[in-house]
């Protein structure tokens, strides 16, 4: 699959236009009449784009500005990355996906690149759950609950307990949102952590029918939310779970960045079965998450 190159020209003027009547609607009603950073960012900048002549594309006049101006070439590289996921639509394909990075960082795939998302687990520290290190990062601490309000899953599986933080914090959202939910999470040790609504298991990777009781598997309700954040056998965990995953489940994949090629290999195996859902990977730009390109939700 080809590169495809940033929205230019007419269609950005074009995309532009629609996303203002879209703010129209959204802002009076979603938002109840106020305007977000974002809003007022978008509303300043096309409303100084539009001054230009309007037979050129903003790009070139932009670019004749660009001494006088540095910062409106990046922001206008900012609309431009935009208005090309927007008017693409919600759900991708991850070879979409994957062809679409080289438009952006080449590791993560988004526009920020590693200094902002070295930090946002915390530095030096990490941020804690109930006293424990807790290893999500900022965007994902915020993500989540709204996965969770839109999916209200009645089964989260998660592979990588670790100290066992995430689990309960799943388990407190699950609570907080009053979802019927059990959260079902394994490690190669056991977490030692306790909730009424978590199931700490022992299982491994590397033989993925240990990861969790069999009838567990065939009787927990859906819709599922999975989890894999265990960094071990991935592509083998992943053809594990697609024999258990039904249309309408979740499965993200954390910390992707590393696991490209599984990721890869996954999608090609099962064309059509799963896509990204961009709401979540770009609720704060492109793959501002560490689960880049892989919040899927199963088609078929």
């Amino acid at each position: 699959m080809s590169a495809p190159g940033l929205i230019s020209g007419d269609e950005l003027k074009a995309a532009a236009a629609r996303f203002t009547e879209w703010q129209h609607e959204n802002i009076p009603t979603a938002q109840r009449g106020a305007f977000s950073v974002f809003d007022k960012w978008f509303t300043r900048l096309t409303a100084r784009l539009e001054l230009f002549d309007p037979a050129r594309p903003w790009e070139d006049s932009v670019g004749e500005q660009a001494e006088r101006a540095p910062g409106l070439a990046w922001e206008v590289e900012r609309l431009r990355q935009f208005l090309d996921r927007w008017v693409r639509g919600r759900f991708a394909s991850f070879a979409e996906r994957d062809a679409a990075r080289v438009n952006y960082d080449a590791r993560f795939g988004t526009e920020f690149g590693a200094d902002v998302l070295l930090a946002c687990q915390g530095a030096p520290n990490l941020m804690r759950w109930r006293g424990l290190p807790l290893f999500k990062t900022a965007f994902d601490f915020a993500i989540y609950p709204q996965l969770l309000q839109d999916l209200r899953p009645r089964t989260i599986f998660e592979i990588g307990s670790g100290s066992g933080a995430s689990g309960l914090w799943f388990a407190d959202l699950a609570r907080t949102f009053e979802l019927d939910a059990v959260v079902h999470s394994v490690d190669i040790r056991p977490a030692a952590a306790e909730h009424p609504g978590v199931r700490f298991y022992r299982g491994d990777c590397r033989m993925p029918e240990t990861l969790f009781p069999a009838e567990v598997l065939a009787q927990a309700p859906r819709p599922w939310l999975v989890i894999e954040d265990a960094h071990q056998n991935v592509a083998g965990v992943l053809a594990y779970l697609h024999d258990r995953l039904r249309p309408g489940d979740y499965l993200v994949v954390e910390d992707s960045d590393v696991k490209r090629p599984e990721l890869a290999a996954f999608d090609a195996a099962h064309p059509g079965q799963y896509n990204v859902d961009t709401r979540y990977t770009d609720f704060f730009g492109r793959n501002a998450t560490c689960a880049n390109d892989s919040i899927f939700v199963r088609q078929s």
